[in-house]
């Protein structure tokens, strides 16, 4: 019993260990790790494997079909026909006779094969389109999820980085604070000074909780698509520089956009080619069907079952098929498989011209972002001697705290200043990258 409860302590310890574990998850791991497993790609996945079984589904209609058929019959009481009598030398009269034979049974094996079918053709056509369109809406399903995982892993890390600015800023402000409090002991500081500094203090701890509350927030967003488990810890190890490569961004602008590679666009002209193919279907629908067949049929008889005299016979045929007349159905379905068609065409050529307007401006924000970057990543710097310079005239007793509160205040501007410009920038080229069906 002692081991039982001791096992039991040992597997749970261990359970416990491996749920407190911290995964270390990199940027690019994160984005193949949501491939392999968030939940959305998984049914995508599955709705691309049931397309490829359903076009073999259609496909096997046109191979050979053999059916094997058996059956066995007891007269148990045989059909009279009443026959002239003059058949046995007496005129005038009918007399009953009785046919068959009590038992009969027979087997046969029969083969079809078609061997013309245009809508059967059409339709294996239309499979291989609904193939294609499964595999594009995985591929669309998987620019989704890359590109939230994407947005929710700069979100995190921008706020990481947010909240190091602030906890750095509050750290220095508290070492200030002790030091105007010394100032205050000798007489060179007044009262308001420390007040004021606890105010500064005291709202950047505010910021800091709520910043803390929404960084734990986008972390289970993240978890969520990355489909991990709400309690598992994770920690995440490329930082906000990481994240910006300038090569890639003039690179990604450099670029040029090409509207077929894009996977709206390619949905779209599937759609169009199985509209198509459905007008096809339609004038399909009046051609005729051959086929050929062929059976084998054994037949038994006799009045005992072991005694039976067996009898073969064999037949081989074409059959064909021709549709004459429907009403007005297959003109009116024709009809109105046409209009899809042309529908289905001016939506395409619709989707392609806005993707086209789409892609100039996310490149001109793309653009846009970038230069804000580079001139809020020089306003730090300018912001940061600015503050280090106040803040060694109040230390010296030459500047006010007012002075030194507004250039800090100064300084973390300039800090969010940078960070949102950070985000922007990977946002608008995360959006870019979707656009162009660029996954890295």
């Amino acid at each position: 019993m002692m081991r039982k409860v001791l096992l039991i302590i040992l597997l749970l310890g261990s359970f416990l260990s491996k749920s407190q574990e911290v995964k270390m998850l990199s940027f690019d791991e994160a984005v193949s790790l949501a491939i392999t497993e968030n939940r959305t790609l998984q049914l995508a996945d599955l709705e691309r494997k049931i397309a490829k079984k359903t076009k073999w589904e259609t496909v096997t209609n046109y191979l050979p079909k053999v059916n094997f058929e058996m059956s066995w019959l007891d007269n148990l009481q045989l059909n009279t026909v009443l026959l002239p009598g003059i058949m046995f030398g007496q005129p005038g009269r009918y007399i009953p006779v009785q046919f068959g034979v009590e038992y009969q049974t027979s087997w046969a094996v029969k083969a079809q094969q078609v061997i013309w079918s245009a809508p059967l053709i059409i339709g294996i056509q239309l499979a291989e389109q609904s193939k294609k369109m499964s595999e594009l809406g995985y591929l669309k399903t998987e620019n989704d999820v890359i590109a939230s995982v994407k947005t929710f892993y700069t979100s995190a890390v921008v706020l990481k980085k947010s909240l190091g600015v602030i906890e750095s800023n509050i750290k220095n402000l508290e070492t200030i604070r002790e030091k105007t409090k010394a100032m205050y002991n000798l007489g060179m500081v007044q009262a308001t000074d420390i007040d004021q500094m606890d105010i500064t203090i005291s709202n950047l701890q505010n910021a800091k909780h709520s910043l803390e509350r929404n960084y734990q927030l986008t972390l289970n967003l993240l978890r969520f698509n990355l489909g991990m488990d709400t309690a598992q810890t994770i920690e995440l190890t490329t930082n906000l520089e990481e994240l910006i490569k300038e090569q890639q961004i003039l690179q990604l602008l450099a670029n040029n956009f090409m509207v077929e590679n894009n996977t709206d666009y390619q949905i779209l002209k599937t759609q169009e080619q199985m509209a198509k193919l459905a007008v096809d279907k339609e004038k399909a629908d009046v051609l005729p069907t051959i086929a050929g067949f062929y059976n084998y049929t054994k037949t038994g008889q006799g009045n005992q079952m072991n005694d039976l005299s067996w009898f073969p016979s064999k037949l081989l045929g074409l059959s064909l098929s021709i549709p004459i007349f429907a009403g007005t159905q297959n003109y009116t379905q024709y009809t109105k498989a046409r209009l899809q068609y042309e529908k289905a065409k001016y939506q395409t050529e619709t989707v392609a011209e806005q993707l086209l307007i789409q892609e100039k401006q996310l490149r001109f924000t793309l653009k846009n972002a970038y230069e804000n970057y580079l001139l809020q990543k020089k306003n730090i710097d300018v912001a940061k001697r600015v503050y280090t310079n106040i803040e060694n005239k109040y230390l010296q007793g030459v500047s006010s705290s007012l002075d030194l509160t507004q250039a800090n205040s100064n300084y973390l501007n300039a800090e969010n200043n940078f960070i949102t410009a950070s985000m922007e920038l990977i946002n608008a080229k995360t959006n870019l990258e979707k656009l162009m069906n660029l996954k890295k």
